[in-house]
């Protein structure tokens, strides 16, 4: 499996490089951040492929460049699918799949368009790729927020299985970069819904544009998405595995903190008035903000697993960040 991903990265990547004006090649021409506008979509529309495949259950790959990058699909029909697709859909509503490509927010978190992602566990193709830098690049961060179809499914239940999101039900994210040679750089997730509290006030679900910091991965010269969630059975996902994506590789420029982006090696919990750090990392800062993105506390100097005492703080709801991670807590 890691030569196949390794062969059709390298051939993306020389496909796409082979198919670029040589006046676009100049790194200086072209725009760092992927916001899906290079497009044009007709009004209240979506966009994943031209016709239909001449195969049905082989299917056709797709794909639409923005900023640096490519983005990759699969079609195999008007309604079968997986990968990356554009939309500029406003609405939130879902009632069918033909709401799919609908974000939560309601529109873009820029411009007019944005990305909708939806995996396939069988989908070795869909990944984004750095097409300018040869060696790879490091990735600011993205906006993300749920999809429609997926937070629906996440209030509401539906016909397939996955029931209202309950106490310790999630639904994340899981990133990983990979450099020229195929071999993972890192991992970051970020969570999209998350109930795992026994304090019901902690429970959401995205249905705003939030920043994904993607830095730790370093270069990459691609990223490859997918899921965890809680519902699940024999045969995969309960959830729809869908995410809207929007400024790739931009700045993070939201007001107050962003609360869900998680390193897999540090891990941020809250026990009464404490805050605990569990990572190997040393020399980091840990600063707790209060939901308005007020610093409440900080300490610098950190290393490995410890303990914050908060005990000078109110009881309530904080942010906390660390190593990468930041994380909402309860501190009682």
């Amino acid at each position: 499996m890691k030569r196949q991903k390794l062969l059709l990265t390298n051939l993306f990547t020389v496909c796409a490089l082979a198919m670029l004006p040589a006046a676009a090649m100049a790194q200086d021409e072209v725009a760092s951040v992927a916001t899906f506008d290079e497009t044009t979509l007709p009004a209240e529309s979506y966009w994943f492929g031209d016709g239909e495949p001449a195969d049905m259950y082989a299917g056709e790959i797709y794909d639409f460049y923005s900023g640096r990058y490519m983005f990759t699909g699969m079609k195999h029909s008007c309604s079968w699918w997986n990968g990356y697709a554009l939309s500029n859909e406003t609405a939130t509503e879902y009632t069918d799949l033909s709401h799919q490509f609908r974000s939560a927010a309601g529109g873009a978190h820029s411009g007019a368009n944005y990305a909708v992602y939806y995996y396939d566990s069988w989908d070795v193709v869909s990944r984004i790729y750095n097409v300018y830098d040869e060696a790879g690049a490091p990735i600011s961060g993205m906006y993300v927020t749920n999809a429609a179809y997926a937070l629906n499914s996440i209030l509401n239940g539906d016909d397939y299985g996955s029931t209202p999101f309950a106490t310790g039900d999630y639904f994340k994210l899981i990133v990983k970069g990979y450099d020229i040679n195929d071999e993972e750089t890192g991992t970051v997730e970020f969570y999209l819904a998350d109930y795992r509290s026994e304090n019901e006030a902690e429970h959401y679900a995205l249905t705003t544009w939030e920043w994904c910091d993607l830095s730790s991965l370093g270069a990459v010269s691609s990223i490859h998405i997918t899921f965890e969630t809680s519902q699940s059975n024999t045969w995969g996902a309960l959830t729809p595995l869908y995410v809207c994506i929007d400024d790739f590789n931009g700045e993070h420029t939201n007001t107050g903190v962003s609360v869900n982006t998680i390193k897999a090696d540090t891990r941020i919990s809250a026990a009464g008035k404490s805050v605990n750090i569990s990572t190997q990392a040393a020399g980091y800062t840990v600063e707790v903000y209060t939901t308005g993105g007020a610093l409440a506390a900080s300490r610098k100097g950190c290393s490995g697993t410890m303990s914050l005492d908060l005990g000078e703080l109110p009881s309530g709801v904080y942010i906390v960040r660390a190593n990468g991670t930041a994380q909402r807590v309860a501190i009682r």
